[in-house]
């Protein structure tokens, strides 16, 4: 007889739970995002950022400055670890010196539609810097999870650049999303930078 693995059961309980309600976002179990969360701070610091609590000013949830990964406490805990991973990517691309040449359209692309394409790519280039996080801390039973998570927050960016105005978290919420590819993270040169803020 095969022993089952706790992840493997875990994920098992997920993929079911994803199969009747076709939904994961806001669907984590509590025991899983303490997991999440205690193994995803431990890689990002020991990647040499600090992670800190602080109460931003609304619609902020989280901020980055090359150094440190700061998120608001009044988020929900499901949000504040995807926040952390969000906040992960978007730091390994302002510090690492081999991609920070693709910066520079996301900064100088004047277009709206050609500037949605940059703003995709680079959230979704995020994003795969996040999976591989993920992925190198032994976490691959969430992949779903996390590709629906960032296809939501893509939903919930685009329809803020369409309408001008922040929408309904709910009404983005995105289920059954194509797996983000996981991505090499670069070499870091941990500096100082802009910062840059999720909402």
């Amino acid at each position: 007889m095969k022993i089952i693995e706790g992840h493997e059961i875990i994920g098992q309980r997920l993929r079911d739970r994803a199969a009747e309600t076709h939904r994961l976002v806001g669907q984590m179990p509590a025991e899983t995002l303490v997991d999440l969360w205690l193994t995803v701070t431990s890689q990002i610091v020991k990647r040499g950022f600090l992670i800190e609590y602080r109460d931003l000013e609304p619609p902020r949830t989280g901020i980055f400055d090359g150094l440190r990964l700061v998120v608001d406490p009044d988020v929900g805990f499901e949000m504040q670890c995807f926040i952390l991973l969000h906040l992960f990517g978007h730091s390994v691309q302002w510090v690492a010196p081999s991609i920070e040449h693709k910066l520079h359209a996301l900064q100088s692309t004047p277009d709206k539609q050609e500037f949605m394409q940059v703003l995709h790519d680079y959230e979704y280039e995020a994003a795969g810097f996040g999976m591989q996080l993920l992925h190198d801390a032994g976490i691959h039973h969430l992949d779903a999870w996390y590709s629906d998570f960032v296809a939501t927050d893509w939903k919930y960016v685009e329809r803020y650049y369409e309408n001008d105005t922040i929408p309904p978290w709910e009404e983005c919420v995105m289920n059954q999303q194509p797996l983000i590819q996981a991505l090499p993270i670069p070499e870091l040169v941990h500096r100082e930078v802009e910062v840059r803020f999720a909402f």
